[in-house]
Order: C-alpha cells, then structure tokens, then sequence
C-alpha cells in the first residue's frame, strides 16, 4: 500500500484509482543505479521511461564547441537537476517513439527508479484502454508544459543574441 501512496504523487499517475495504479505497478520494474553511473545517454536509442523513488540525477547536453577553439570537441551542458522529492519521471517520450535519447542522465547519488519498458505500457494500455487514456493524457500535458518552457527559452536566447550581433 506505501507503493500505492507513493505513484499518487506521480503527476502522469494523478488521475489514477488505487486498483489502476495496482495494474501500473504491475509493469514497473525497481532499478538500482549507484552514484555516478549514467542512467541514460545522449544519442543512444532507448525504450524505456523512469521514475524516481530515492535520489538525485543530473540532466545534460552535449554542446557543440566552434572548430578552431581550444577546445573544439563537445563539451556536457548541465541543463537540470530531479529528485525524487520532486516526484520527478525521466524518458518518458521512449514510450511512444523509437528515437534516440535527447539527453544524458547521470545518478548524483545512488539512486532507486521505476523502470516502465514501451512494449510493457503499450501492452497495459492495449489490455486497459482507460489507464493507457489516463496516463498518455498526463504524459501530453507534461510534454507541452515542456515545451512551452523550451520556446521561452528559445526567444530569451534569440533576444540575447540579436542584442549581442547588433552592437
């Protein structure tokens, strides 16, 4: 039942009932990550998606350097760090499209996650029309809140840099 409590506060689990939330913990499957192993990396193709129980990772891009620098190879962008005080998922987007990881993820400390597989959920949601609605409706939601974040940024970015050219 502590189980249970704990995907209440998952906001892509929020709409679901106790026995609802049964059948997801059903495809979820408890993953270990000692700190600082990578949990995800950029470029590789994945197809599952995460949820934190205990710890912290770090969320990072590699950035393309101009030739001709220094140092001219990629370098790591820190972009974000998710606890699992935050209630915070990771990979999400693997679970409707084969394509590579968008980001690297690296355990900060040794970490405890759900590990949901895209044939595990498609298959749920196949055999359970009204949790695959449920939780794909969330995961929408989530992803246009990202994405309206990514787009503030991307016109703060714009400003900086037409500011930057014309002077």
């Amino acid at each position: 039942m502590e189980e249970i409590a704990f995907l209440k506060k998952i906001p892509i689990l929020q709409d679901l009932n106790e026995e609802e939330l049964g059948q997801f913990l059903k495809i979820a499957r408890r993953v270990r990550f000692p700190k600082g192993q990578p949990i995800l990396t950029e470029g590789q193709t994945g197809e599952t998606m995460y949820i934190m129980v205990e710890g912290m990772v770090e969320i990072s891009k590699s950035l393309v350097m101009i030739k001709g620098q220094e140092n001219s190879r990629d370098r790591e962008k820190v972009l974000t760090k998710l606890s699992a005080e935050d209630h915070a998922i990771f990979g999400e987007v693997a679970l409707f499209e084969q394509s590579q990881r968008t980001a690297t993820v690296i355990a900060l400390t040794d970490c405890l996650l759900l590990e949901i597989s895209k044939a595990d959920f498609l298959k749920m949601a196949a055999e359970n029309t009204r949790i695959g609605y449920k939780i794909t409706r969330n995961i929408a939601q989530l992803l246009c809140s990202r994405l309206r974040k990514a787009d503030e940024d991307t016109v703060k970015l714009t400003t900086a840099l037409s500011m930057a050219l014309s002077r």
